[in-house]
């Protein structure tokens, strides 16, 4: 006979006593997960405090107000710093330098205003200072720092003097000389210059930086002259350049006239007036077809004059040189364009565009000048300028 089992359904009581302990289970795992977190929680608060706790120990710190600006001026193995303090309760200010190894105090006084303190005996180099205040109650401010450039024997060793743009005249009719200046002034505060007037005195003048054109009154020798510049307009201290003697004086040309000439070319270009106009660039030309050797000019001065020597230019109209000027020159002056005293003939390079100097001794002071020029390549001259140095 065949068994046949019956599967038994839980009574309505089971299923509820079955409920209730499955509740209960869960409470006890959520109790059981929040009480372990509260500990974890507890437990990381318990290593924050411990993080903080020693500055919650010291209170509240109070600073003193920083340096409000600082002005800093350079100098020659020292620096200049200017400090603005804008409160009155500052007592001291702190300065440091050298990564904080190095320091000075300036005293405040609780005043307000600008306080400056000049620190020597510095290397060459940049800085980097550190202002910090501290109060009468001992409180300190938060840093205010700056960079700052000392200067010393590399700066010296670049200076140099004020260059002298062209040619320095000295006009015969009034005894003025005239220097006209180079105009990059790059660190220039000033020249000084120093020469012998007409009555035998020595004189200084201070020519400032922004002056192009000096004019010296009164002149008669000796023109020596230094530079004093500062590395920064701000600067507390002068560097001095050599002095130098100015030695190449020109006579004024403008005040020259063409008394009489050989020959000379047609159009502007080719005038002899230009053999005068203190210009390289323009030229003599003789004429062209029509002349030969000697070519010659007489220059008058308008007055009596004193030189030291004759220099004279092929010119550079064209090509940047032209080698048509003459192989042999000859000098001659004369107080009356009627005696003529001759210094002689002397060579020329006619391959150069350099001024070639003759120097002259002249026993007397002289009006008129005769050039001549006596061989060259062609029948043709052609030349650039002449000048006389006192």
């Amino acid at each position: 006979m065949r068994q046949i089992s019956y599967f038994k359904f839980p009574s309505h009581k089971e299923k509820y006593l079955r409920v209730i302990n499955n509740n209960l289970k869960l409470k006890s795992n959520t109790c059981l997960l929040c009480l372990v977190f509260l500990l974890a929680v507890l437990q990381s608060c318990s290593k924050m405090n411990d993080l903080h706790q020693p500055y919650l120990d010291e209170g509240e710190i109070v600073y003193a107000e920083k340096v409000d600006t600082v002005e800093v001026r350079p100098g020659n193995k020292r620096i200049k710093l200017d400090m603005h303090i804008n409160t009155e309760s500052i007592k001291t200010t702190r300065i440091y330098w050298n990564n904080y190894t190095d320091s000075v105090d300036v005293d405040i006084a609780n005043q307000r205003g600008v306080f400056d303190r000049i620190i020597e005996d510095l290397n060459e180099q940049q800085y980097v200072f550190q202002f910090v205040n501290f109060d009468s109650y001992g409180n300190k401010s938060l840093p205010y720092e700056v960079l700052g450039q000392v200067y010393g024997d590399d700066f010296q060793s670049l200076t140099s003097n004020r260059a002298i743009s062209g040619d320095v005249l000295l006009v015969e009719s009034s005894s003025e000389l005239i220097i006209n200046w180079s105009l990059d002034v790059t660190n220039v505060a000033f020249c000084e210059l120093m020469y012998t007037n007409i009555n035998d005195v020595e004189v200084t003048q201070i020519v400032p930086a922004a002056e192009n054109v000096t004019v010296l009154p009164g002149f008669k020798s000796d023109l020596t002259y230094f530079t004093a510049s500062k590395p920064d307009l701000t600067a507390i201290d002068l560097f001095f350049s050599e002095t130098i003697s100015v030695g190449k004086i020109l006579l004024d040309y403008n005040e020259w006239e063409i008394e009489a000439f050989s020959t000379e070319h047609t159009g502007s270009d080719n005038t002899v007036a230009n053999f005068i106009d203190g210009n390289q660039e323009t030229r003599w030309h003789s004429l062209a077809g029509g002349s030969s050797y000697p070519h010659w000019v007489i220059i008058d001065l308008q007055q009596e004059v004193y030189f030291s020597a004759v220099e004279i230019f092929r010119t550079t109209f064209q090509n940047g040189g032209d080698n048509r000027a003459p192989d042999k020159i000859q000098l001659e002056v004369s107080k009356d364009n009627a005696t003529w005293t001759d210094f002689g003939i002397f060579d020329f390079d006619r391959n150069s565009n350099d001024g070639q100097i003759y120097p002259v001794d002249l026993l007397e002071e002289v009006r008129y000048l005769r050039f001549t020029a006596t061989e060259g390549p062609e029948d043709n001259l052609v030349l650039g300028k002449i000048q006389l140095i006192k």
